[in-house]
């Protein structure tokens, strides 16, 4: 990752807080703006209140050649107890807001998925609604196409909006963009600021129906009442991930303050103030004891940030 020695902590947040529409601090501890609540300390923080303060942000991070880790609502993210050393760019409450014009909506990348759900649901506007209580914002649902029960973000996205890493526009219509399962390439290398999208007019009584059904089975069936990221790891083909977990005799495991759910083994549930160094031994765990009695090498959904040390595991 580099040597942190070399970076001036102190004259990057100088620069950036001369930027009339970014909120700058040092040493902020990431573990509050992750569903984790891991994390350490980024030597800077930056918070754009506007779209066009994320331009600038990148432009001078991009021509200092200085690592950047773009940071929204933090859904699906292990961040390492040692932090980012480096800039942290972030996206969430301060870039949220979103608006509709008949069927369409424009929501900004951190607008909470499931607001957007919500409010376009209460307008009687349907094809997103079977998402609901998938965590995270509109601009990490759009970067890794989100979807639950044969719903997918792609299906009602019009236009993606945001900057490349060095702080050039981006804009593309969906029929430009690629989207695949849980991964979109094109998408890899932009900050996303917004997206728009077009729903389907339908009865609202009948969407809330289905939304409601959906956050309820989420309930009964996912361990909600601990911090998590989600689903820990995409789904193999052919296979669930949780049940490979669970027939591998996983359910209940646990390392320091870290334990796989026995409710869904496919979550890693913080349950008393876990280590990211917790969360990650109990990954390899995994993906070992799988791989041994299966033959099934299972793909990382959630994103390791910073340095991690395999040793031990």
């Amino acid at each position: 990752m580099g040597d942190r020695i070399n970076f001036d902590a102190a004259r990057m947040a100088d620069r950036l807080a001369r930027i009339a529409e970014v909120d700058v601090k040092t040493d902020e501890m990431i573990a509050p703006y992750t569903s984790y609540k891991i994390g350490g300390p980024t030597a800077v923080w930056a918070a754009p209140r506007t779209e066009t303060g994320i331009g600038e942000v990148l432009t001078i991070v991009h021509t200092a050649g200085i690592p950047l880790f773009i940071l929204g609502l933090g859904s699906n993210l292990l961040v390492s107890d040692k932090g980012w050393p480096w800039v942290t760019l972030y996206l969430g409450t301060n870039i949220s807001r979103c608006s509709f014009d008949g069927t369409k909506a424009t929501a900004l990348a951190g607008t909470p998925l499931l607001g957007l759900i919500r409010d376009a649901v209460d307008r009687g506007l349907g094809g997103i609604e079977l998402m609901a209580g998938i965590p995270g914002g509109v601009g990490g649902a759009l970067r890794m196409n989100a979807g639950a029960f044969g719903q997918e973000i792609e299906q009602t996205t019009v236009t993606v909006k945001g900057f490349r890493l060095d702080g050039t526009l981006f804009e593309a219509e969906r029929k430009e963009i690629n989207f695949n399962y849980r991964r979109v390439p094109d998408l890899e290398n932009v900050v996303i600021t917004s997206g728009q999208f077009r729903f389907k007019k339908a009865d609202v009584g009948l969407l809330k129906n289905r939304m409601d059904d959906i956050l309820a089975l989420r309930a009964k069936k996912q361990p909600l009442n601990y911090p998590s990221c989600g689903s820990v790891f995409k789904r193999p083909a052919g296979y669930y991930a949780g049940a490979l977990i669970e027939e591998a005799g996983l359910k209940g495991e646990r390392v320091g303050g870290a334990m796989i759910s026995d409710k869904h083994a496919g979550f890693i549930l913080n349950v008393d103030n876990a280590k990211a160094a917790d969360i990650f031994r109990l990954i390899r765990r995994i993906e070992d004891k799988v791989y041994d009695r299966f033959g099934v090498r299972l793909e990382r959904e959630v994103k390791l940030i910073g340095e991690f040390d395999d040793n031990g595991i």
